[in-house]
């Protein structure tokens, strides 16, 4: 019958087309990874990544997409991994891909670095002909059954940075996997993964630097064989761990817009939405997007972040003014009444001065009696090795940072007070081994702390 011809005509048109196979992302400026196994990692903190996207929502079984992914820094400092799942479903069609990923970064100074990435991965396509129209369910020619198939698939990529510059390219579907269905009349059809052309441009141009305002253009470039060029082209307002806003434009698709915000440094909320144009506009309805992310692990370490309050930001300010004294060679003391006196002193600007003091590796180690030193809560201290970030006179204000480093990733932040000179000495990290202690002061500088160093007790 002329319906199973008009079956046939579709199942070819559906598997055979050499169309854009890849669903499309509006937040991938956000995690550009989901496109990049390169980018694996790109914030330098583990991320869960969720977002939910709707198109041409007045169209019957029209696209949904959702994605899962998390990724992020492995121990070996240079390597990144992440997970990535994704599922479309788009009228008879159900794709689902699942991938693992691995990205190493080669560093040619600190701000100018190639990352190398690859996936590999399952795609996991189901065909549901029962929801196929027609006009006479009699017809012996007809089936409803559903068709599933499962296959290998990859994806490689690489990406430059330097100095707020990231170019990638990445090719998806690598493998060109081909699926094999049959009809009840033993009729064989195919469906062939195309390999993708990505090409990925950003640069972050800085408003603000200390407060970590930027704007930032960027672009993406799709391309595959036999179908058209595809581009999108955008800019972002992003103040850093507080919220961004953007504006999109998808060839000959749509114009949108972005918006999220992120609480805490670490839970971010996004939305997209996209405004057709072109042939399709007046009737294909709407197209939007919700995205989650959340970092886990250790943030970027930052004094003085907008949760001081009034009196923290006071301490801060006679912190800072008790420093600039020590490197000007006066010592700060306080007298009954709490103020702040100073004496003059030969004391050179070697913070380190007059103490025991060894360089090794580009990392000061302390060595000073246990005796000397008293936990917070009054108690002795033990013998052995601590981490130590931060040296403060104040205890109030030690106390205030002590918490904000165990909030930022140091659960274990706490101090230690030197009965000498009486500062405070925050420390993140205890062990009684030396070159533990060594690589926990690298950890607390790749997370921002750059002058961590190490007091050794011993009797």
């Amino acid at each position: 019958m002329k319906i199973r011809y008009y079956i046939a005509l579709f199942v070819v048109i559906a598997f055979t087309s050499n169309a854009q196979q890849l669903p499309m992302l509006s937040n991938y400026f956000y995690k550009p990874f989901a496109y990049n196994p390169a980018l694996a990692g790109d914030k330098d903190v583990t991320e869960v990544f969720a977002s939910h996207r709707s198109m041409f929502s007045n169209f019957q079984g029209s696209p949904v997409l959702s994605v899962v992914s998390v990724d992020g820094k492995l121990k070996a400092k240079k390597a990144y991994a992440g997970l990535y799942v994704a599922n479309q479903s788009k009228g008879l069609f159900n794709n689902t891909n699942a991938f693992a990923s691995y990205a190493y970064r080669a560093n040619f100074t600190d701000d100018v670095y190639l990352k190398l990435g690859l996936s590999i991965g399952i795609f996991d396509q189901t065909v549901n002909y029962s929801k196929l129209a027609v006009q006479n369910y009699s017809d012996p020619n007809l089936f409803f059954s559903n068709q599933r198939r499962t296959g290998l698939d990859a994806n490689a990529g690489f990406s430059f940075h330097a100095y707020g510059l990231t170019a990638g390219f990445s090719v998806p579907q690598l493998l060109g996997t081909q699926m094999k269905y049959n009809d009840n009349l033993n009729t064989r059809s195919y469906y062939q993964q195309t390999q993708h052309f990505l090409g990925s441009l950003q640069y972050e141009i800085p408003v603000n630097k200390e407060k970590e305002m930027y704007v930032t253009p960027y672009g993406l470039l799709r391309f595959v064989s036999n179908a058209p060029l595809q581009y999108d082209g955008g800019v972002n307002f992003d103040w850093k761990d507080k919220f961004w806003l953007g504006a999109t434009y998808k060839s000959d698709y749509a114009v949108g817009i972005n918006a999220g915000v992120t609480l805490n440094r670490r839970l971010s909320i996004g939305y997209s939405y996209d405004y057709m144009i072109g042939n399709i506009a007046s009737y294909a309805g709407t197209s939007h997007e919700i995205m989650l992310a959340f970092k886990f692990g250790k943030l970027k370490y930052r004094a003085g972040d907008d949760t001081l309050t009034a009196q923290d930001k006071k301490l801060m300010q006679l912190q800072k003014e008790i420093d600039e004294l020590k490197k000007n060679g006066v010592k700060a003391t306080t007298d009954n009444s709490g103020k702040t006196t100073t004496n003059n002193t030969t004391q050179t600007n070697n913070k380190f001065q007059g103490k025991n003091a060894v360089k090794e590796n580009g990392i000061y180690i302390l060595t000073n009696k246990a005796s000397d030193f008293t936990h917070g809560n009054g108690t002795p201290m033990a013998k052995g090795f601590y981490v130590v970030v931060e040296s403060i006179f104040y205890k109030d204000y030690a106390e205030q940072e002590m918490k904000r480093y165990m909030s930022f990733g140091f659960p274990d932040a706490d101090y230690m007070i030197d009965k000498t000179t009486k500062f405070h000495y925050i420390y993140v990290f205890f062990t009684t081994d030396r070159l533990d202690a060594m690589s926990k002061v690298q950890d607390a500088k790749d997370a921002g702390v750059p002058d961590a160093w190490i007091e050794a007790l011993v009797d």
